[in-house]
C-alpha cells in the first residue's frame, strides 16, 4: 500500500501578517440579528386596538410576550421588509422603543500562531501558499467551536506512518493506555502488547509508533492539534485522544497484514473513529472482513489518482460498508482538487485537502559526514580490490566525496567495503540514514549496497528509497545526477551500537568509474515545533475524522451508521460536487453539530414556478419551522417562510422557471434542542412543462443524502 500525497515544506516566517478578504457588508449586517424579527416594548396604557392596526400595517405574523415584561417578540411575514417595519414601529406613539432581535455569539476562536493559514477551518478568501480562496469554503469551524471543542474521552486511531509523540502542539492530545504501567516490561493490561503506553508500531514490532516521514503527524495535527494554546496550528477537535498506530515504514509502505493488526488493536482498545489516510487499487477480502461490522467509523481517503472510483475502485474507501466514509479532497475555491479521486456512487463527501498547513515531525542529527576534510576520518575500509578514497566527481556541484575508486575504474571481481564510525542509537527513535549518490557501474552486474550489523560480523543488506523507487537489490547502472537515497533504520532504534558500511561488488568484466557518495546524515525524531504544507485526500480524511470527534463529544451514544449519516446530511451542497460525491457537498462542522437528526427534508418541483418541501419530524417540534432558501451554493440562506410546527409541508411559489434552489429548515424540539435539517435542492420545470397526475414530477435532489435517524 502506498500513501499518496504531495509535500511542500514551508519556511516558518514569524510575524507575517495577511489582510483578510471579507464578505460584503450587507451580508455581515444580516448576521447581526435574527431575520424577520423585532423586539418591541409598548408603552404602558397602550391601546390594544391601535396596536393591532400597527401590527397589521407592519405585516406582523405573530407577536409573543417575553415573560412578564412589556417586551414582545414580533415575527414578520416572510416577505415583509424589516426596515419598513422598524420605521412603522418607531413612528407609532404606542411604542416606547423597538430594535432588531440581535444575535449573541460566543467567541470561541483559536488563538494559535498560524491559524490564518488553516483555510479549511476558516476561509476568508485569504491567500494560502500563493492561492487566493473563496470565502466560506471551509468547515465553519469557529461557529462549531461555540458548541464544542472536543473531549479527550473520544479516541481517534490514526493508522498511518506513526505520529510525532513529542510535538509540542500535539503531545497533550496523544492517547495514553490507562491499563499499562510505563517501562516495567510487563503486559499489565493483558492485551499481548508490552508497554504499549501510546499505541504500537506494527511495522517495527515495538511500542514506539514514532513517525519517520511526517505524513501521520500531519494528519494527526489536522484532527487534533491542541487548540487555542497560542502556538502553531489547531486541530478540528481542540481536545481529543489521538491513538498512534504505525504500520507504514519510512518509505510510506505497509502490508495489509499489519494494517489489519492495527485495526484489531484500535477496536480492542476502544477507538470509535479510525482514520485511514492510505489505500491501494488491490482488493483485499481480509481487510474488508475486519472492517465490516466493526463498532467504529472508518474515515478513508478516496485516493489521489484523479479517477472515478465508480469505475476504478480504491480500497478500503471503496469497500462500500455502511461504517466506511470515503472522502475526496476539495480546494480553496470549493471545487474538487485536481488530484482527487471522485465517485457519485462510491465517494461520500468532500473535505479540504489542497494546500493544507499542519504539523510536521522535527528531526535531530545524530551523525553526519560530507568528506570536506578530504580524508576518510574515522572510516575503515577493506575487502578484495579495496580502492575507496575521497575524490571530486565530475558531476556538478563538485565537492569532495567518498569514491569507490578514483581516478581509475574500479577493479573486476571486487568485493570491497567502507565502514562508518559505530553509531549509538540507544536514545534514538524513527532513525533514518540519507546520502547522495552519483556515478555509474555495469548495469545489473556491479552494485553498491548499504549493509548493517549489530556486532560487526553478521551483515544484512538494506533497501534504499531513491527516485521514488524502493531499491532492494543494490544500486547499479547510471546515476547521472546527484540523487538522494534514504534507508529506514527504525528497526534498530534502541541499539547501543550499530555498524554501517557501504559495500561494492563487481563481476569479471566491464569495470567503470564507480559511484561517489556524499552528505551522509543519520537523523532521529526530534522535539521541536515543526510545520508544513501537504495536499491529498489523506488530509481531507483528517478533517472528517476531527469532525467525527466533535460530533461524538456531543453525543457518545451515536452508532457508526448514525455518525456517518450526520456527516453526509450536513454538508454544504455545492454545484461543483453534485456529480462527484454521494452527498453532493463539502463537510461543514457547524451544520453537523446543529443538525436535527429527527428532520428529513425533501424538495420536489411541482411546476415551472413552484417547489414543494416536505419533511418528517421524529420528535415534537416547538413554535415554528423556519424555511430557508438560497439560489446558489455561494449565497447566504434567507428565510422565506415561518411554518407552524405542526405542519410538514410548504410550497414555495413565484419562482423562476428552469432554476435551481437550495433549501434547509430550522426548528427547535420541545426538549430544547435546535438546529438545521439536511440541505436539499430542486430545479423548477421549464416554462411550458406540465405536471401530470398531481404527482409532482420533475423533482430533483441532486444526489443529496436525506438525513434520517438510523436504527
Amino acid at each position: 500500500m502506498h500513501c499518496r500525497c504531495w509535500v511542500a515544506l514551508a519556511a516558518l516566517v514569524i510575524g507575517t501578517i495577511l489582510l483578510y478578504g471579507t464578505k460584503d457588508a450587507a451580508a455581515a449586517h444580516d448576521r447581526l440579528y435574527r431575520k424577520g424579527e423585532l423586539l418591541v416594548q409598548y408603552k404602558s396604557g397602550r391601546s390594544a386596538t391601535r396596536c393591532v392596526v400597527l401590527e397589521r400595517s407592519a405585516r406582523v405574523r405573530r407577536s409573543l410576550a417575553i415573560g412578564n415584561s412589556r417586551v414582545h417578540r414580533v415575527i414578520l411575514e416572510a416577505d415583509a421588509s424589516l426596515d419598513q417595519a422598524l420605521t412603522a414601529f418607531r413612528n407609532n406613539p404606542e411604542v416606547e422603543w423597538v430594535e432588531p432581535n440581535y444575535l449573541i455569539h460566543a467567541q470561541a476562536s483559536a488563538g494559535d500562531t498560524y491559524f490564518y493559514r488553516q483555510w479549511g477551518l476558516s476561509n476568508n478568501g485569504q491567500k494560502i501558499n500563493g492561492t487566493v480562496g473563496t470565502a466560506g469554503a471551509d468547515l465553519d469551524a469557529p461557529a462549531a467551536w461555540d458548541i464544542s471543542t472536543g473531549d479527550r474521552h473520544i479516541v481517534v486511531a490514526v493508522i498511518d506512518t506513526g505520529c510525532d509523540l513529542n510535538h509540542p502542539d500535539l503531545a497533550a492530545n496523544i492517547w495514553t493506555n490507562p491499563g499499562e504501567i510505563p517501562g516495567n516490561g510487563i503486559d499489565d493490561d493483558g492485551n499481548q502488547f508490552v508497554d504499549d503506553i501510546h499505541g504500537w508500531d506494527f511495522s517495527d514490532q515495538d511500542n514506539d509508533p514514532q513517525d519517520a516521514t511526517g505524513h501521520g503527524t500531519h494528519v494527526a495535527g489536522i484532527i487534533g492539534a491542541e487548540g487555542d494554546n497560542a502556538r502553531g496550528v489547531t486541530g478540528v477537535a481542540w481536545r481529543v485522544s489521538i491513538m498512534p498506530l504505525r504500520f507504514m515504514n519510512a518509505f510510506e509502505e505497509g502490508s495489509t497484514a499489519d494494517a489489519i493488526r492495527a485495526i484489531d488493536y484500535a477496536l480492542a482498545m476502544g477507538a470509535r473513529i479510525i482514520n485511514c489516510s492510505w489505500g491501494s487499487s488491490s482488493y483485499s477480502r481480509a481487510l474488508q472482513n475486519v472492517m465490516a461490522g466493526a463498532d467504529a467509523l472508518f474515515i478513508c481517503a478516496a485516493g489521489n489518482n484523479s479517477q472515478d472510483t465508480d469505475a476504478y475502485p480504491f480500497y478500503p474507501a471503496s469497500f462500500g460498508e455502511d461504517n466506511i466514509l470515503s472522502v475526496a479532497a476539495s480546494d480553496t475555491m470549493d471545487e474538487l482538487a485536481w488530484f482527487s479521486n471522485f465517485g457519485s456512487a462510491t465517494v461520500d463527501v468532500a473535505a479540504p485537502g489542497a494546500g493544507i498547513y499542519s504539523l510536521s515531525n522535527s528531526r535531530r542529527s545524530l551523525w553526519a559526514d560530507n568528506f570536506n576534510s578530504g580524508y576518510l576520518d574515522n572510516w575503515t575500509t577493506g575487502g578484495n580490490g579495496d580502492k575507496w578514497t575521497v575524490s571530486n566527481p565530475q558531476t556538478l556541484p563538485a565537492s569532495p566525496a567518498l569514491a569507490v575508486s578514483s581516478p581509475d575504474n574500479y577493479a573486476n571481481n571486487a568485493d570491497t567495503w567502507a565502514q562508518a564510525p559505530v553509531q549509538d542509537l540507544s536514545m534514538a527513535s524513527a532513525t533514518q540514514l540519507t546520502l547522495r549518490i552519483t556515478g555509474q557501474s555495469a548495469s545489473n552486474a556491479d552494485s553498491l549496497y548499504l549493509e548493517l550489523s549489530t556486532d560487526g560480523t553478521g551483515w544484512s543488506s538494506q533497501p534504499l528509497l531513491m527516485g521514488g523507487v524502493v531499491n532492494t537489490g543494490g544500486i547499479s547502472g547510471s546515476v547521472p545526477f546527484w540523487t538522494t537515497a534514504k534507508a529506514d533504520l527504525g528497526p534498530w532504534d534502541g541499539q547501543a551500537q550499530l555498524f554501517i558500511r557501504l559495500r561494492f561488488m563487481s563481476d569479471g568484466a566491464n569495470a567503470q568509474t564507480g559511484f561517489f557518495i556524499d552528505d551522509l546524515q543519520l537523523t532521529a525524531a526530534g522535539t521541536q515545533d515543526s510545520y508544513q504544507y501537504m495536499q491529498g485526500s489523506s488530509m481531507a480524511a483528517g478533517y472528517v475524522s476531527g469532525l467525527s470527534a466533535l460530533i461524538l463529544s456531543e453525543d457518545e451514544s451515536l452508532s457508526p451508521r448514525e455518525l456517518k449519516s450526520i456527516i453526509e446530511s450536513s454538508v454544504d451542497l455545492n454545484q461543483n460536487l453534485l456529480e462527484k460525491v454521494v452527498s453532493g457537498g463539502r463537510v461543514n462542522a457547524y451544520n453537523a453539530l446543529t443538525l436535527l437528526r429527527e428532520l428529513s427534508l425533501r424538495a420536489t418541483s411541482t411546476g415551472a414556478d413552484r417547489i414543494q418541501l416536505t419533511w418528517n419530524a421524529q420528535a415534537s417540534l416547538n413554535d415554528q419551522v423556519s424555511v430557508e432558501r438560497r439560489t446558489n451554493d455561494q449565497a447566504d440562506f434567507e428565510t422565506v417562510a415561518l411554518v407552524d410546527a405542526g405542519s410538514h409541508t410548504f410550497v414555495d411559489g413565484s419562482l423562476s422557471a428552469d432554476s435551481t434552489y437550495y433549501y434547509r429548515i430550522q426548528a427547535q424540539t420541545q426538549d430544547g434542542r435546535s438546529g438545521y435539517s439536511n440541505q436539499t435542492i430542486a430545479t423548477t420545470l421549464g416554462s411550458g412543462a406540465t405536471v401530470s397526475g398531481g404527482g409532482g414530477s420533475g423533482g430533483s435532489s441532486g444526489g443529496c443524502f436525506v438525513a434520517t435517524l438510523l436504527p
